[in-house]
């Protein structure tokens, strides 16, 4: 029998191949020589196998210390490395079916569903085996929820109970909502995801946030928009009137002759920027009212600053 190849040279990583290097070498040969990918190439299908050999020896440390105190598995033959057959025989693949048929494979679709887009998310779920008859570390996949939330809590901050319905029933989680947080994003909340199995890592539980609108506020990035009433006198004569914020009420210096529709700012009295001490502005647009049920007094006065105007309002309206 032909001696095997260097497991190192299967997978194309050098021999002192960090633990990750050996795992992304090989999901990305899996990908190449899968019998799936490649139905009845008998060639891919003896690679696929020759690379699952190389991963399960090397990813596993007592079994990578042995073989790379003893060297190759054809050379040692059945005293020389753990896991070779009686008599040197080489390792035997069961997969659900005989070894070296097609049906021999019938558990790949499960241990290598991740890889190929199945399962919905970027980790892998189900449980395989390996050449060995072990189960396989597969990492938990990812959850993807959403939860609904006030505009002002999305501004301030806020703790939330999110209830998950997940395979093993209903599950609670707290969710700490940071202040700033926009409409569409997203938080990740570590290893509360789907669990792993044979002791891979669970997956992250991604939440993202569908914000309610606010009757009176409006937001631009870090920015708040408003708009504000004010009386003919305030517009022509100026003044200070008081503006609510989130953070509180704040007097606004409006300057004399303001105009309806111009936009005031407010420094530092917009949205939180999450990770950051800075705060947006706040834009407060001017809104000239007119009073609903004008006395005779307040007509008269209207009378009065028509005149004083009247005739250079509508200059420029001319073809």
């Amino acid at each position: 029998m032909a001696p095997k190849r260097d497991y190192y040279e299967v997978l194309g990583v050098p021999k002192g191949a960090s633990d990750d290097d050996i795992k992304k070498a090989f999901r990305k040969l899996a990908r190449r020589y899968h019998p799936d990918v490649n139905p009845g190439d008998k060639g891919a299908e003896t690679k696929f196998k020759e690379i699952a050999e190389a991963h399960e020896v090397l990813s596993d440390k007592k079994k990578r210390e042995m073989y790379d105190r003893f060297g190759h598995v054809g050379e040692q033959g059945a005293g020389g490395f753990p896991g070779g057959g009686a008599g040197g025989q080489p390792f035997e693949f069961r997969f659900g079916g005989d070894p070296g048929s097609a049906e021999g494979f019938g558990n790949f679709e499960d241990l290598f569903s991740g890889l190929f887009g199945g399962g919905g998310g970027g980790r892998r779920r189900g449980r395989g085996r390996s050449p060995f008859g072990t189960a396989i570390a597969e990492d938990g996949e990812d959850i993807l929820a959403e939860m609904e939330i006030e505009f002002m809590e999305a501004l301030r901050g806020v703790v939330k109970v999110l209830t998950l319905e997940t395979s093993s029933g209903r599950e609670t989680v707290k969710v700490k909502v940071p202040a700033g947080v926009g409409d569409g994003q997203k938080i990740r909340l570590a290893g509360k995801g789907h669990p792993g199995t044979a002791g891979g890592e669970p997956g992250d539980l991604y939440i993202k946030l569908a914000v309610n609108p606010h009757p009176i506020l409006a937001r631009d990035g870090a920015n708040l928009t408003m708009e504000v009433p004010v009386t003919v006198g305030e517009a022509l004569n100026g003044g200070a009137i008081d503006v609510p914020t989130p953070w509180g009420s704040v007097k606004l210096k409006v300057p004399a002759g303001v105009k309806s529709g111009q936009s005031l700012r407010l420094r530092g009295m917009g949205s939180p920027v999450p990770g950051q001490e800075a705060k947006g502005d706040m834009l407060v647009k001017l809104k000239i009212v007119l009073p609903e049920d004008a006395s005779a007094e307040a007509k008269a006065a209207a009378q009065v600053i028509d005149k004083s105007y009247r005739g250079s309002v509508r200059a420029g309206l001319q073809f």
